[in-house]
């Protein structure tokens, strides 16, 4: 080495080597009964049956029913068009809505443009200095469920911060992955942000992938976003996709 910069940044590399050593090929457990999910609810229900926590909901018909659902909840409440599989790109999710006046113009609104085959009505979850994560497996024809995890919200595909294991995956493996995103610093807290729950993300995460090994006839299963905040991990969104039309 001509300078001890370069012999250290080696020395690094080693050692990072040496600590992110291959886990090896996890075994996959036993499928499951096939799921029936085959839409948003349904997604949100069997990812709940597998301990993942979701803010509350309510699915509405109409926009008038979408004022009967958030009356219950509670305002603020968000709201989402159903039916479509990129619901914010299409100006399907209207957040924040404070009041009737409010949640009943965006409903209108999504109906006249969109014509979806129904609402989501859900609570509005709040928390200063959270970080949305997303967690997702797709079932790859070479190397069967992979999970990927990441920074995630709508910025996701701008972002591209993510990172990759076969499924399942344990929380240990998925804690270290999210500890080496580059954005990580947002999760352990930086420029006086308080570190965020990053083990109950792993642990959600651990869980969908399970989930997701679970069934075969599950393509594609995922979360985004996974709000982290400094007390837990709250799923905000949940698709799933089967490998053959149903």
């Amino acid at each position: 080495f001509r300078d001890i910069e370069g012999a250290l940044h080696a020395l690094a590399r080693v050692a990072d080597h040496e600590l992110r050593r291959p886990t090896g090929v996890p075994d996959l457990p036993e499928p499951a009964a096939a799921a029936t999910a085959d839409d948003y609810f349904g997604a949100r229900a069997l990812l709940a049956s597998c301990g993942l926590a979701f803010a509350a909901a309510r699915p509405a018909a109409t926009p008038g029913e979408t004022l009967a659902a958030a009356a219950e909840l509670g305002y603020p409440v968000v709201l989402k068009a159903l039916g479509r599989m990129h619901k914010s790109d299409a100006g399907g999710v209207a957040v924040g809505l404070a009041d009737e006046a409010a949640l009943a113009e965006a409903a209108a609104e999504m109906m006249r443009r969109l014509s979806p085959v129904g609402f989501a009505v859900e609570r509005m979850v709040s928390a200063p200095g959270s970080v949305e994560l997303i967690v997702g497996c797709r079932r790859d024809a070479r190397f069967g469920p992979v999970l990927l995890v990441g920074l995630g919200g709508i910025f996701t595909e701008v972002m591209r911060d993510t990172a990759v294991a076969l499924a399942p995956a344990g929380p240990d493996e998925i804690e270290s992955l999210l500890l080496g995103l580059q954005g990580s610093p947002l999760l352990t807290g930086t420029r006086g942000r308080a570190a965020l729950a990053v083990r109950a993300a792993a642990e959600a995460a651990a869980a969908l992938s399970r989930l997701a090994a679970e069934h075969p006839e599950v393509d594609e299963l995922e979360v985004n976003p996974l709000l982290v905040t400094p007390a837990g991990a709250v799923a905000l969104d949940a698709r799933i996709v089967y490998s053959q039309p149903r």
